[in-house]
C-alpha cells in the first residue's frame, strides 16, 4: 500500500462551481507541488504541499502534512496541512481526504491520481473557514539520477559501448557461474580465452556449486582490482574525478530546501534532490522472490540494521586488519555491494518506449536497442555500469581497499607492500595478497566483441541446465543477486 502514495504529486484545486465559466480559472482553488515523504505499512502519512513562486522565494505558500492511509479499493488517504511558519501559509489549516483512482483495464499511459475534497479548517486572512474544493493530484514518475546528477557525455559514451557491455556482463557472469556450467560449455569458453582466471591453471570462481563465495581463491582480489581500473579509466577522462560516498546514503528527505541567498537560486528537484533518493520497488508477478528481496532491501529497517552495520565494520581497522585482500572483496561483493546495486534500482524500462518491464531484459537478449544510453538498470551487469549512482557506491568500495592497506599498516607493518599493475594502484603478492596479477579479462582480447558475444550465447542462450540449476536462486541471472541468503 505505500508505495502507491509514496513520491511527488502535482496538486490541483478547484471550487465546486456549478455555474459554467467561460475561463477555467475561476475554478481554481490552488496548484502546487505534493510530496509524501513518509508512507509506511502502519498507514502512517507525513508530508508537504508547496505553493512555489517562479523564481522561488523562501516565503512561499508551504504547509506540513499529516495524517493516514486505509487499505480497500479503492485506497483512503486523510490528512491535515499546517502552514509552516515564516512562509506565506503561516497560520493555515486545512483538511484533506482522497482516493487513489484504480487503473482501466485498457487505460493508456495512465498515471496515478488521487481525487479527494479539501476543506479550509481555520480562516486566514480575508478568506473563511468551511469552504471545501475538489481537488486531483497526479503522480509524477521517479526522477531518474542521471537526469539529476548525469555523467558527462564522455563517460556516458564510453561505458554505454558494447564492448564495455558485453565486459561487464561475461566478467561477473563467467565467476559467478562458472562451476555450475558443464564440461562442453567450460571448453568453449576456455578456447574464447574468457575462463575467469589469467591462465587454465589458475582459474578462480567467485561462487561455489552450492551458491557460496569463495573467500580463499583469490577471486575477492578480482572484484576489487577490475572495478578500481573501471573508476581509473573513467576518472582519466575528467578534470574532476567522481567521489564515492564518504559513507552509505542514509534514508533522506524528497524536498531539501536551498539556501534561499544563493545567486542563481535554483530548486533541488522534489523526490530526488541529490541524485541518491530510493527508487519504489516493483511487483514482477512471475517471480514473488526478487519481489520480497527488493521491497525488503528498500525499507528504512533495512539501512539502519544491515546497511549502516556494514558501512561502519568495513571502516574497522581492527577488523580489516584480520583479513586477506581477497576475503575483503568476496566479503563485500556478496553482501554490502550487491544489496547497494539492488536498494538503489529502479525498474527497469525498455528503451525504446520507455515503458517498464519488471522482469528486466532478458539474459540472452543482447539486441542493440540495450546500448542505448537510457538502459541504465542499476540492478544487472549489462546496464548498472551506465547509471551514474554505479560510480559511486563502487567509489565506496574502493575506498575500502586504502583503509584495509591502513590497517595492514598499523598491525603488521611491512606484510603488504603496495605496487602499480596495468597502471592501477595495487599490491604484491604476499602473506595478505594471493594473486600477482589480478584477471580483469582476456589479455589480448579485452575489446573483442565477437568472442564475448559467443560467451554470452555458451552461458545463456537455451542454456536450460544453468537455469535448472539456478532455479532455488534467481531467475535473473545477470542481476545482482543475493546468493548466501536462501
Amino acid at each position: 500500500m505505500s508505495h502507491q502514495i509514496h513520491g511527488v504529486w502535482t496538486y490541483r484545486s478547484f471550487f465546486n462551481i456549478t455555474e459554467h465559466v467561460e475561463d477555467f480559472n475561476e475554478l481554481r482553488f490552488g496548484q502546487g507541488e505534493l510530496v509524501f515523504e513518509i508512507a509506511n505499512e502502519q498507514g502512517d502519512l507525513r508530508g508537504q504541499l508547496a505553493f512555489r513562486s517562479a523564481p522561488p522565494r523562501q516565503d512561499d505558500a508551504r504547509l506540513s502534512l499529516f495524517g493516514s492511509m486505509e487499505n480497500g479499493t479503492p485506497v483512503r488517504i486523510r490528512f491535515q496541512g499546517e502552514g509552516i511558519e515564516e512562509t506565506a501559509a503561516s497560520g493555515w489549516v486545512y483538511d484533506y481526504v482522497g482516493y487513489l483512482v484504480p487503473n482501466w483495464l485498457d487505460g493508456v499511459n495512465q498515471r496515478k491520481a488521487i481525487v479527494g475534497s479539501v476543506i479550509r479548517t481555520v480562516p486566514h486572512g480575508d478568506r473563511p473557514a468551511g469552504v471545501v474544493g475538489s481537488f486531483i493530484a497526479v503522480h509524477h514518475e521517479f526522477l531518474e539520477p542521471r537526469d539529476v546528477i548525469p555523467l558527462p557525455d564522455k563517460v556516458t559514451d564510453l561505458v554505454a559501448a558494447r564492448h564495455h557491455r558485453l565486459h561487464h556482463t561475461i566478467w561477473h557472469s563467467v565467476r559467478n557461474f562458472w562451476l555450475i556450467l558443464d564440461d562442453v560449455q567450460r571448453d568453449k569458453i576456455r578456447a574464447l580465452d574468457w575462463q575467469p582466471g589469467e591462465n587454465l591453471e589458475n582459474e578462480r570462481p567467485a561462487i561455489s556449486e552450492i551458491g557460496t563465495p569463495f573467500t580463499n581463491n583469490g577471486s575477492g582480489e578480482d572484484f576489487l582490482f577490475m572495478h578500481r581500473q573501471m573508476i581509473n579509466e573513467v576518472n582519466s577522462l575528467l578534470e574532476e574525478p567522481i567521489r564515492g560516498w564518504p559513507s552509505i546514503p542514509a534514508p533522506g528527505p524528497l524536498v531539501i530546501e536551498p539556501n534561499y541567498q544563493e545567486p542563481n537560486l535554483k530548486l533541488r528537484p522534489p523526490g530526488n534532490p541529490d541524485g541518491f533518493t530510493l527508487p519504489p520497488a516493483w511487483f514482477d508477478p512471475t517471480d514473488e522472490t526478487t519481489n520480497r528481496r527488493i521491497m525488503t532491501l528498500k525499507t528504512d529497517e533495512h539501512y539502519w540494521s544491515r546497511m549502516r552495520w556494514w558501512d561502519r565494520e568495513f571502516k574497522n581497522p581492527q577488523y580489516l586488519s584480520t583479513l586477506s585482500l581477497g576475503q575483503l572483496g568476496s566479503l563485500i561483493e556478496w553482501t554490502v555491494h550487491n544489496d547497494m546495486h539492488m536498494r538503489w534500482a529502479s525498474v527497469p524500462r525498455d528503451p525504446s518506449t520507455g515503458d517498464p518491464i519488471s522482469s528486466g531484459r532478458q539474459d540472452e537478449d543482447i539486441d542493440p536497442k540495450w546500448d542505448n544510453p537510457k538502459y541504465d538498470f542499476l540492478g544487472e551487469f549489462y546496464s548498472s555500469h551506465v547509471n551514474p549512482v554505479f560510480w559511486r557506491l563502487h567509489g565506496w568500495v574502493d575506498e575500502r581497499i586504502n583503509d584495509w592497506f591502513k590497517a595492514h599498516n598499523q598491525s603488521h607493518l611491512g606484510e603488504v607492500e603496495s605496487e602499480e599493475i596495468d597502471g592501477v594502484t595495487w599490491f604484491k603478492k604476499g602473506k595478505w595478497v594471493q594473486n600477482a596479477h589480478p584477471w580483469v579479462g582476456p589479455a589480448h582480447s579485452h575489446h573483442d566483441v565477437g568472442k564475448m558475444e559467443e560467451v554470452n550465447k555458451i552461458l545463456f542462450n537455451s542454456n536450460q541446465t544453468l537455469r535448472q540449476k539456478l532455479t532455488h536462486r534467481t531467475k535473473k541471472l545477470t542481476w545482482f543477486g543475493s546468493f548466501t541468503n536462501d
